[in-house]
């Protein structure tokens, strides 16, 4: 009788070990099933996902202390937030959203977005459902056909263009330089 086994059929087989490539610096040697894949390897180091130089590429265009928001579509944001840049939510926001001093903010309220509470800001432009006062000051605000607005819209200049306005609208009154 031959003692010799089939190794392909065999369900306990014997492991191998692995040594690594004689180029590679030394390290420690895995055992491995026969006939099993090999394990990923880890690397080294872990990966960086930016470097420091790549991170001033995305505020490009922007003045120093801007940084831009997003709520993007299906996240749902609960809270306030002091913008330092333009903002932009397709998402759902129960909050208010407010410039933050000496800054001069965009918010855009897209086809899927809708806020909640108070805008904010020197523009405002919306395409979704806000609920809440929109405050521009002596800014702009642009209110689109897809638009759904309830609530008090303070403005400098108003754009209504065939949008949904259950609102009361409140015009800012101008200060005059030198008068």
């Amino acid at each position: 009788m031959d003692n010799s086994q089939d190794t392909h059929n065999a369900p306990d087989t014997p492991t191998e070990a692995f040594e690594p490539d004689p180029g590679t610096p030394s390290s420690p040697s895995m055992e491995v099933d026969v006939g099993n894949a090999m394990p990923p390897s880890q690397p080294s180091k872990m990966p960086v996902l930016q470097s420091a130089g790549a991170s001033t590429e995305l505020n490009e265009g922007l003045e120093s202390g801007q940084a831009r928001s997003m709520v993007a579509e299906g996240m749902h944001f609960v809270g306030n937030a002091e913008l330092r840049g333009p903002c932009s939510v397709a998402g759902a926001v129960d909050g208010n959203l407010t410039q933050a001093m000496g800054a001069l903010v965009a918010v855009v309220v897209t086809e899927t977005g809708r806020v909640k509470g108070d805008i904010t800001a020197q523009k405002i432009s919306v395409m979704g459902h806000t609920d809440g006062v929109l405050d521009s000051g002596e800014g702009e605000v642009s209110l689109h056909d897809t638009a759904s607005v309830h609530g008090l819209v303070r403005y400098g200049r108003i754009q209504v263009n065939g949008a949904d306005l259950n609102a009361t609208l409140e015009r800012a009154t101008v200060k005059k330089t030198g008068t």
